[in-house]
């Protein structure tokens, strides 16, 4: 994380004007603009596939648990936020999933990428849940990675929120990423592809929010600052 960025204080005043409701509305704007991956990842021809020479992972089939698990993840985070997270932060983690959705969606069709489909070996339940993903998924909008920029972003934010538990904002991001490189969903290019996209949403985000210059607040005659 960037040292740039103030860590939000425990301390710090927390204003809750948005309603419930709206916070809920927001969140499904946002996803009204993610769901236009479904549609186009399942197209049938064109595109680009983005492997490299560097892209050595094998199939590690228990790595699929994690890489479903992880829409749990979100989900708990999102609504984490809905009911706890103040207004300020609400709204500049809003824009910056707006922002990101927008880049990572255009991206998709645009310059369309894929992920070629294999058969997973093995009758454990590990090996046949991932061999149903690349059988039964859509295997376009390899670049960037969806579930890489959707955590991402996610962790950038709650490192701001519970900066105590950096190591665990960094330690998310990793295994996701890991998981979708030993499922051979997505390829390295597509892991850094989302890890740039998340970035360049979360600083816009901040920035429409205008967490710069610092507005700042005081607590026990000590002023405080929100982060960037």
């Amino acid at each position: 994380m960037s040292s740039q960025v103030k860590q939000i204080k425990k301390g710090i005043p927390r204003q809750q004007t948005l309603s419930i409701g709206k916070r809920v509305l927001l969140l499904v704007l946002v996803w009204c603009v993610q769901s236009f991956y479904i549609p186009t990842s399942n197209r049938t021809f064109g595109g680009i596939e983005p492997k490299l020479p560097i892209d050595v992972f094998p199939v590690w089939a228990i790595w699929v648990v994690p890489y479903v698990l992880c829409y749990l993840v979100w989900i708990s985070m999102a609504l984490w936020a809905i009911f706890k997270m103040d207004d300020h932060l609400f709204r500049s983690l809003i824009a910056a999933a707006l922002i990101t959705c927008t880049l990572a969606v255009s991206t998709f069709i645009f310059l369309p990428t894929y992920v070629r489909a294999e058969h997973i070996p093995g009758s454990d339940f590990a090996s046949r849940l991932l061999n149903f993903i690349h059988q039964n998924g859509g295997r376009y909008n390899a670049f960037p990675s969806g579930h890489v920029y959707i955590t991402v972003l996610l962790a950038l934010f709650y490192n701001l929120w519970y900066p105590r538990y950096k190591f665990y904002w960094i330690l998310l991001p990793v295994i996701i990423a890991f998981s979708t490189l030993f499922t051979h969903q997505h390829y390295i290019v597509d892991v850094v592809g989302g890890i740039v996209v998340a970035w360049v949403g979360y600083y816009c985000g901040l920035l429409w929010a205008r967490f710069f210059p610092f507005p700042e607040h005081q607590e026990n005659g000590q002023l405080m600052r929100p982060p960037f």
